[in-house]
């Protein structure tokens, strides 16, 4: 099995539109997404597996990349799209997503936790968090980040 992680810049202010359209009309939501989203500066080379077991380990050393504010909103798109993480501007993240501040070998601990054991697992764990800081580092305060792994 394999997985793809996109990544979608979406305006803030259409989340909710997004949220209300996952719960009513998926379909419409697809459109939506796509006549309102734009890519991200950066592509995703890894397996959207990686991206989820990096997500995975974020959450277990306190780093919530996902505001409570956006909870409702998450949850309903996750219905409708499959694993979905959206992420606001935040500064504080840039310096916890620095992958001079994680330990490749904490990172190849954590995927091996996971059941995947590569050769370039604690590669692909570093490229990750730099392309997760350096995405969110662009957002400007009208965008919101949506991270879909399916």
């Amino acid at each position: 099995m394999s997985a793809i992680a996109s990544l979608t810049l979406v305006p803030r202010d259409s989340i909710t539109e997004l949220a209300r359209l996952a719960r009513t009309s998926p379909s419409s939501f697809h459109t939506y997404l796509v006549e309102h989203g734009g890519k991200a500066r950066q592509e995703y080379d890894w397996s959207g597996y990686c991206m989820l077991y990096v997500l995975t380990y974020l959450e277990e050393r306190g780093i919530d990349l996902e505001q409570p504010e956006l909870n409702a909103e998450s949850e309903a798109i996750n219905s409708a799209y499959g694993l979905t993480t959206l992420i606001a501007p935040a500064r504080r993240l840039v310096d916890q997503l620095d992958p001079s501040a994680h330990r490749e070998e904490e990172l190849v601990a954590h995927f091996e936790e996971m059941g995947v054991a590569f050769e370039e697992s604690g590669a692909a764990g570093l490229d990750t968090l730099r392309l997760l800081r350096d995405t969110i580092s662009e957002l400007r305060d009208d965008q919101i980040l949506l991270i879909n792994i399916g």
